[in-house]
């Protein structure tokens, strides 16, 4: 399974950072280009400000210099549910699908359940009930 450490590179931003292709790592099992999980910027709200650029550490943005604009140049980069760039914006000029879209995913996917197996063996045993230590949680 391909992680972000060794997903290949594809090239640098504007500002000389190395892009990596992360829609070669699987998300939960799922193929990354198929979860439509990414930015939208409205044009009429951006300031160009550049903090969504500057701050989003899986370089799902870059700067067109001929049009002096962010552009959303690596949209299955984007971390699927992350929506660190429209909380920083400071327009409001970012926007992602409804958080329904993200939930009906997690429920598909059982993805509650593989991360209760991943956590499991870390739960102190002597901080929980003998039922809770037994209890799986329910993915019907």
């Amino acid at each position: 399974m391909s992680t972000p450490e060794n997903a290949p590179v594809i090239g640098k931003d504007a500002l000389g950072r190395v892009v990596k292709d992360l829609s070669m790592v699987p998300w939960w099992g799922m193929d990354r280009p198929e979860i439509k999980w990414y930015p939208t910027i409205d044009y009429d709200k951006c300031a160009t400000c550049g903090i969504c650029f500057v701050t989003c550490g899986r370089r799902v943005f870059d700067f067109d210099a001929k049009d002096k604009k962010v552009v959303v140049a690596y949209p299955d980069n984007c971390m699927v549910a992350c929506q660190t760039c429209a909380n920083l914006c400071p327009t409001g000029a970012i926007s992602f699908p409804d958080a329904s879209y993200i939930k009906t995913l997690v429920a598909r996917n059982k993805v509650v359940k593989k991360a209760f197996e991943i956590i499991r063996p870390l739960l102190s045993k002597e901080n929980l009930s003998e039922e809770e230590v037994e209890t799986k949680p329910n993915m019907e």
